[in-house]
C-alpha cells in the first residue's frame, strides 16, 4: 500500500514538473509572440487548471492524511465555484475560466487543510489564479452604446457613460471623468423616452437608468395632446458634476482601463476618437496573492538555510 502511494506521488510530481515546464514555455511564447495572445491563452488556461489540480492532490498524497480531508477541500471548492457561476452569467467560451477558479480554490484549501510545506506560496498562487478569473469574468465595458463597445467622442464632447460622464478636452490631453449629478423632476413634468411620452407621478431625483424609476415615478401617456408633445423633453439621468479621476485611481476595489481604439479628423478639423472603457473589480486581490507568493518563497528560502547544519572543521 505504501509503495503504491509512493508511486502515485512520483507520477504526480512528474506530471506537475512537466506541466510547469510547459507553462513556462507558454508564458515565454506569450511575451514574444503577442499577436497569438488569444490562442496561447486558450491553451494556457486548461494547462494551468490541470497543473493546479495536481498541485492540490500532492499534499494529500505526501502527508498520507485521511481521505475525508480531500473530500472536504473538493466540496468547498465546488461550493465557491457554484456561487461564482450563479452570480455571474458565464458564456460558453468562459467555462475554462470556471475550471481554473475551481482548481485554484481546491489547491489553496489543500495546502491550508494539510498544513504542508510552502503553504504561504501556494496559497498566494491560488489567490492570484482565482482573483484573475474573477477580475476577468466580472469586468464590464461601461462605454457600450447601442450594442457597440466603443464610445465615439468628438473634441470638446462631454457625454454620459453609465454612472459617469466622460470628456474629451482636446487632442493630446487625457480623458476626464466626472460624477453624475441626478436631475430633479417635479410632479407633472413631461418627458420623452424612446419615442414615448411619460408624466412624472411625483417629484423625484433621477436614477441612473430610466427603467429603475418607471414603476414608481413615471406614468405612460398613451395619447399625448399637442401641448404635451411640444413641452416634452428627452429624459436625462443627470449632468456632469465634479471630476473624479483621483477617486477612481485611489479606489482599491475597482479600476478603470481606457483604450483609444481609433483616431480620425472630420471635415472641419475636429478630432474624433473611439474609446473603450472597462471597469475591473477586486484587482487588488491579484497583487495581494502575488505578495503572498513572494513572501512565501522568501520564507521557504530562509527556513531551509536556517535548517542547514554547519559542522565545525
Amino acid at each position: 500500500m505504501l509503495e503504491r502511494r509512493d508511486t502515485f506521488v512520483e507520477i504526480a510530481l512528474f506530471l506537475r514538473n512537466a506541466l510547469l515546464l510547459f507553462a513556462v514555455l507558454l508564458t515565454a511564447s506569450l511575451l514574444i509572440f503577442s499577436q497569438y495572445e488569444s490562442l496561447l491563452l486558450r491553451l494556457g488556461i486548461p494547462l494551468i487548471s490541470l497543473l493546479m489540480v495536481i498541485s492540490g492532490i500532492l499534499p494529500f498524497l505526501k502527508t498520507k492524511q485521511s481521505s475525508w480531508k480531500i473530500i472536504l477541500a473538493f466540496t468547498i471548492s465546488v461550493l465557491f465555484t457554484s456561487i461564482l457561476y450563479y452570480q455571474i452569467e458565464f458564456q460558453t467560451y468562459e467555462y475554462p475560466h470556471l475550471a481554473l477558479f475551481f482548481s485554484a480554490v481546491f489547491t489553496g484549501l489543500a495546502y491550508v487543510i494539510t498544513k504542508s510545506t510552502g503553504i504561504i506560496a501556494y496559497l498566494g498562487i491560488a489567490i492570484v489564479c482565482a482573483s484573475s478569473v474573477y477580475v476577468d469574468v466580472s469586468s464590464e465595458v461601461i462605454s457600450r452604446t447601442n450594442g457597440n463597445d466603443h464610445l465615439i467622442l468628438a473634441e470638446g464632447d462631454t457625454v454620459k457613460m453609465e454612472n459617469y460622464y466622460i470628456c474629451y478636452p482636446s487632442s493630446g490631453e487625457e480623458l476626464k471623468f466626472f460624477d453624475r449629478i441626478p436631475m430633479r423632476y417635479e410632479k407633472g413634468s413631461i418627458v420623452k423616452f424612446e419615442e414615448m411620452i411619460f408624466k412624472a407621478e411625483k417629484s423625484h431625483l433621477s436614477s441612473f437608468d430610466f427603467f429603475s424609476d418607471l414603476e414608481m415615478e413615471w406614468r405612460l401617456v398613451p395619447y399625448p395632446n399637442q401641448a404635451q408633445l411640444k413641452s416634452a423633453k428627452e429624459w436625462e439621468n443627470g449632468e456632469a458634476g465634479n471630476e473624479i479621476i483621483d477617486t477612481l485611481l485611489k479606489n482599491l476595489w475597482t479600476s478603470m482601463k481606457t483604450e483609444i481604439i481609433t483616431t480620425s479628423s472630420s471635415m472641419n478639423d475636429t478630432n474624433i476618437i473611439a474609446v473603450k472603457v472597462t471597469r475591473y473589480r477586486l484587482g487588488v486581490m491579484v497583487w495581494f496573492g502575488a505578495f503572498l507568493v513572494a513572501f512565501g518563497i522568501i520564507h521557504l528560502f530562509l527556513k531551509r538555510n536556517s535548517s542547514v547544519q554547519i559542522t565545525p572543521e
